[in-house]
């Protein structure tokens, strides 16, 4: 019976000793991730004190707070380096690594480090975002701003720029509706801007091309936002040559009052007044046609028109 109790208290010395060990070499890992965060060495510090939790939960109970410890520093130490990568602009590494912080803080219950960052990630999409705008990679900074919304679907900013990167890459309705949602949100000066923009430039190149009724109708869209002398140029002239008159006049009278002083006053000033006489007011015909005689491009035509066919007063 002797011999048994013997072997029995030889066990649980051998036990006990190899408990001892095991949490002495789980405390020293510990020890030496504290050493390498003092150092400044985050990533060291983070693998011995992953490296020591593992170890003190094989350990269980008696371990209790030396789990506790790492699970305090671990969610805020990974945070930390991804904190660190979005300081380097390294955005896909801070992004991954902030999100796995927010997966062991959200196992660890560490939710302030979850709020802080998930708050970050969304800058991060939006920082590489305007970096690709700016290089003029407009798929890149489109793919960039999606991240942002799919996170934050009200923010104002994210729109504007998924509005003006689908508009650099053609997507022309994608970029309304998103500058649109936009202006919702708050951003409405620069993105009616960019949407009147978008407008115009669709009206240039229906005029370009000829198609007077698309240039006019997309350059009244464009006033219809924001008004601009180009806007209201292109305007006048598909209403002229639509044989709209009124609205020619309209329009171009608009922009001699917004630009009295642009280079290209004189030929507004022409057009302007074939349009008052193809509706028979002289008077206005005559005013515009005297304004160009002292312009070589116009003079011959203007002073026939104001001598001899209107006999201006």
């Amino acid at each position: 019976m002797k011999r048994i109790l013997s072997i029995i208290a030889i066990s649980v010395i051998t036990v006990f000793s190899s408990f001892a060990q095991d949490l002495e070499s789980a405390i020293e890992m510990y020890n030496e991730g504290g050493n390498a965060l003092n150092m400044g060495d985050k990533e060291t510090a983070l693998m011995y004190f992953e490296e020591a939790l593992k170890q003190a939960v094989n350990l269980g109970d008696e371990a209790q707070e030396l789990i506790n410890n790492c699970k305090a520093n671990i969610p805020a130490l990974i945070n930390a380096i991804g904190k660190e990568q979005a300081a380097n602009k390294d955005f896909n590494n801070a992004i991954a690594t902030l999100n796995r912080a927010i997966d062991v803080a959200t196992e660890y219950e560490q939710y302030e480090i979850v709020d802080e960052a998930a708050a970050l990630i969304p800058q991060l999409y939006m920082q590489q975002g305007n970096i690709y705008l700016n290089q003029k990679n407009y798929q890149a900074a489109l793919d960039n701003y999606k991240k942002v919304v799919e996170i934050n679907p009200n923010d104002a900013n994210a729109h504007l720029r998924i509005g003006q990167s689908a508009s650099r890459l053609g997507d022309v309705d994608y970029a309304i509706a998103s500058l649109t949602k936009a202006a919702e949100l708050g951003q409405d000066k620069a993105a009616n801007k960019e949407i009147a923009s978008i407008y115009l430039n669709k009206a240039n190149s229906a005029l370009k091309a000829k198609d007077y009724a698309s240039a006019l109708s997309n350059a009244k869209e464009s006033l219809a936002i924001q008004s601009s002398a180009a806007a209201l140029q292109i305007a006048g002239t598909a209403a002229l040559q639509l044989k709209d008159y009124n609205t020619a006049i309209e329009n171009f009278e608009g922009f001699l009052t917004a630009s009295p002083n642009a280079k290209n006053v004189d030929q507004i000033r022409y057009q302007l007044a074939t349009a008052y006489e193809a509706i028979n007011d002289k008077a206005n015909a005559c005013v515009n046609y005297k304004a160009i005689t002292g312009n070589p491009q116009f003079k011959e035509y203007a002073e026939h028109k104001v001598k001899n066919e209107l006999k201006c007063n």
